[in-house]
């Protein structure tokens, strides 16, 4: 599962996608809300990455934490 450079990743899975969904949804206020949420950058990659860390659970590939952001 290790990725060679230069290597596209595969795309994600429906597995991946639900997962990802369930991790956002319930973060979205704070992830995408109005700027007067005071969130900082450093608790926004600290929600992407408890994010990142449940898609990877899942085994299929081992998806980095931008790599879910920007999904």
């Amino acid at each position: 599962m290790a990725r060679v450079s230069g290597e596209r990743a595969p795309s994600f899975s429906t597995e991946e996608l639900e997962k990802l969904m369930d991790g956002v949804l319930p973060q979205y206020t704070l992830l995408y809300g109005p700027p007067d949420k005071q969130v900082s950058a450093h608790q926004k990659k600290d929600i992407w990455r408890a994010i990142a860390k449940e898609v990877r659970a899942l085994g299929v590939y081992r998806r980095r934490n931008t790599q879910c952001r920007k999904r």
